[in-house]
């Protein structure tokens, strides 16, 4: 087979690869880019959890402790939250979380059901504030487990691999008609310096 056959076939898959590339590089980005626009406002939304009532309630002020034996025991703090008649809390396999927050001196307790969290005094047991836990909520679909775990444990790698592949194939698109360029100028300059000489 002559050779310019050879060099036009390598052109032409050369030319096909580079454009099978740039296609699955357009369906990857609007595919993750959705993901992305999802990730990006929950993200952005509990990066600001702190600073909103209506995303993460603010954490009260319990009575001050002389010593850790002057908390109320778990029982009393359960008790405390059951009074308060939430539908969500009602036995503790309905905790989602309960948390000791010693600088506040209070118990943070959090349904698994409904976002609920309510905050009492490490001391005195009495209810210091009723809310919802928003940005349980936010977490939830910025990791996708608000869609069921295999969504959560396949979704966010498959994501992850999509984002790679999709960087990896725009910097090669990008870069090579960087480097042919190059290669034109560098050849042409060698022309040029032959002609000269």
């Amino acid at each position: 087979m002559p050779r310019f056959d050879l060099f036009q076939m390598a052109c032409r898959l050369k030319s096909s690869m580079f454009h099978f590339l740039r296609a699955t590089h357009r369906w990857i980005g609007i595919v993750c880019s959705l993901f992305l626009i999802v990730l990006a406002c929950t993200g952005f939304l509990l990066a600001l959890k702190k600073r909103f009532d209506w995303i993460q309630p603010t954490a009260q002020e319990g009575q001050s402790l002389a010593n850790m034996y002057e908390v109320i025991p778990i029982g009393q703090v359960a008790e405390a939250v059951f009074a308060v008649g939430i539908p969500e809390l009602q036995t503790h396999e309905d905790f989602y979380r309960f948390e000791l927050h010693v600088s506040k001196n209070l118990f943070k307790v959090m349904s698994k059901e409904g976002y609920h969290e309510v905050q009492v005094d490490a001391r005195t047991g009495k209810v210091l504030s009723v809310g919802r836990r928003n940005d349980n909520l936010i977490e939830s679909i910025h990791d996708l487990s608000l869609f069921g775990d295999p969504t959560h444990d396949w979704g966010l790698p498959l994501v992850a691999l999509g984002l790679f592949t999709l960087g990896s194939s725009g910097m090669y698109m990008f870069s090579v008609p960087l480097v042919r360029r190059a290669r034109f100028r560098r050849q042409q300059a060698k022309r040029a310096g032959a002609a000269d000489g």
